[in-house]
């Protein structure tokens, strides 16, 4: 469903410890123009997934203990750095080393090299690539959608977009209001009505109850699984056809099982199905 991003990545290795910057810098100083991203992309798909995955369950920890802003932080970047991956598996992403290396990666004719430079370095950047490198999806019809509609347990094409690609819900505008308007963390001031509120609303959403009436913040733990779910069918796709790249997911997998035992011991088990279903 997804060859013309996946495709690609049929001989692309894993072997490797380096990452796209490494390389990029290495073959930028050396005056080359052409990047052979062949042989490390996938690397940093899968340590931007650990950080994704990681991010996610430290949320729920936090939830947990009612640390509900700095939970929805969290989510936050979960999410932002899944939006990353999305960018790398598709042909154009950012990538930052200092200010004089900030710039945009396409893959064109079989090779990555520079489009255009940018100055913006905020995720606000990355949110609207998103959007722009999943365009195409919004052309196909609903019978070719509704794999992605089964896979999200979303039926409406609308919210399929909005909950995945579509940077309707402005994510980072959202995490700016969390970290930088007095009202937020002040959870020694919550009363035991809103704690047992913002635990039912996090049920609903757990439960797949999906409504424009939740607060923004709530929004974005909607987003997050959803873009789980999303990203999981594109990884189907290149562990079928790069055996390679599935046992790298396949370790990643179970160092995350270990930590179930651990540290994530109480994770509730919707997101350990998300999880098993992201890793299988």
């Amino acid at each position: 469903m997804f060859d013309f991003y996946t495709n690609k990545f049929k001989d692309f290795t894993v072997s490797s410890d380096k990452s796209v910057n490494d390389v990029i810098l290495e073959e930028y100083r050396s005056g080359s123009v052409i990047f052979p991203l062949e042989r490390v992309l996938l690397n940093d798909v899968v340590v931007l997934l650990e950080k994704a995955i990681l991010n996610k369950l430290s949320s729920e920890i936090e939830f947990q203990k009612n640390y509900w802003s700095w939970g929805f932080v969290t989510v936050y970047y979960s999410n932002f750095y899944l939006a990353q991956i999305l960018n790398r598996i598709s042909n154009k992403f950012y990538i930052y080393i200092d200010d004089t290396i900030n710039k945009e990666v396409i893959y064109k004719g079989n090779s990555y090299e520079f489009g255009q430079s940018n100055g913006d370095n905020t995720h606000k950047r990355e949110f609207k690539l998103l959007k722009s490198n999943y365009s195409k999806m919004k052309t196909f019809g609903d019978r070719k959608l509704q794999p992605i509609f089964d896979v999200l347990q979303i039926s409406n094409r609308d919210n399929s977009f909005k909950y995945t690609i579509d940077n309707e819900i402005k994510e980072s505008e959202i995490r700016n209001r969390i970290n930088y308007q007095l009202k937020h963390y002040r959870e020694i001031h919550l009363t035991e009505e809103e704690i047992k509120e913002h635990g039912r609303l996090l049920d609903m959403i757990i439960k797949n109850n999906i409504s424009d009436e939740y607060p923004d913040y709530f929004q974005l733990l909607i987003i997050n699984e959803k873009r789980f779910l999303f990203l999981s069918m594109l990884l189907d796709e290149i562990k079928a056809i790069n055996p390679a790249f599935k046992i790298k997911i396949q370790r990643l997998s179970n160092a995350i099982n270990q930590k179930y035992d651990t540290v994530f011991h109480n994770v509730n088990a919707s997101t350990k199905a998300l999880m098993g279903e992201l890793l299988k």
